[in-house]
């Protein structure tokens, strides 16, 4: 009984290390040493389960995500073919925008575009909240010229929705960011003077139809160094 819950904990462990720590081997055949110990669960402050069967393997915690999830009262699901697991509210069929194949960039001297990190190959961060995906727009201090990224869309998809503000390595930076986003040379959104230190700021567009997606990333006309950031840009079909 005890290898049957052995093999079943060990099944979540690295799924589990999504939600309490880096996950500590891919999935294999190879063999860890770990310890159980008595581990009582806390969600903001209450007592929801406690077990005497978790696992602690070189200092880290591990539980399936299931078993975290509907004690923190969440959904859980896993999609084996694509190797996803959702916790939460479970989304259509995305790519993540950074992850596709853009069509052009512009941008002034001393400008730059970078995906799914900054220009230092750190994670995206805005506001403490770090992020694995996502587009980041270095706005050169020497100039107060817009930055654009075109992407050709071809009508596939529907939905595009992603977080906006400004990466923490220039939270302190006194320019404002205004971010417009254009399909097929219309407006169909504009979100103005967001700065470093702002939260995320959600934003949904409607994309049907659209052939070309230009965004646009405008600085201020203060002369400070500011990477403008989108994080978790997903396209919908």
């Amino acid at each position: 009984m005890m290898k049957e819950k052995l093999k079943g904990l060990l099944m979540g462990v690295v799924i589990g290390g999504l939600l309490f720590g880096t996950a500590a081997f891919a999935a294999s055949t190879a063999k860890i040493e770990v310890s159980f110990e008595n581990i009582k669960y806390m969600f903001d402050g209450v007592q929801k389960v406690s077990t005497e069967n978790a696992i602690l393997y070189k200092g880290q915690l591990y539980a399936p995500v299931k078993f975290v999830a509907d004690a923190s009262g969440k959904e859980f699901s896993y999609d084996g073919k694509n190797k996803t697991a959702w916790v939460g509210k479970k989304e259509g069929s995305f790519k993540y925008l950074s992850d596709v194949n853009y069509a052009r960039t512009d941008g002034p001297s001393g400008s730059s575009v970078h995906f799914n990190q900054n220009p230092y190959s750190n994670k995206i961060e805005i506001a403490g909240d770090k992020f694995q995906k996502g587009i980041v727009f270095n706005l050169s201090f020497m100039n107060n010229k817009s930055t654009s990224i075109d992407y050709n869309l071809n009508g596939k998809y529907k939905k595009l929705s992603t977080f906006i503000g400004v990466d923490d390595e220039t939270k302190n930076s006194n320019r404002v960011v205004t971010y417009r986003f254009i399909g097929d040379g219309t407006e169909l959104d504009l979100l103005e003077n967001v700065k470093g230190g702002d939260n995320p700021n959600p934003v949904k567009i409607d994309v049907s139809g659209v052939l070309k997606l230009q965004i646009v990333a405008e600085p201020g006309n203060v002369f400070e160094s500011t990477w403008a950031a989108l994080a978790e840009p997903k396209l919908f079909q």
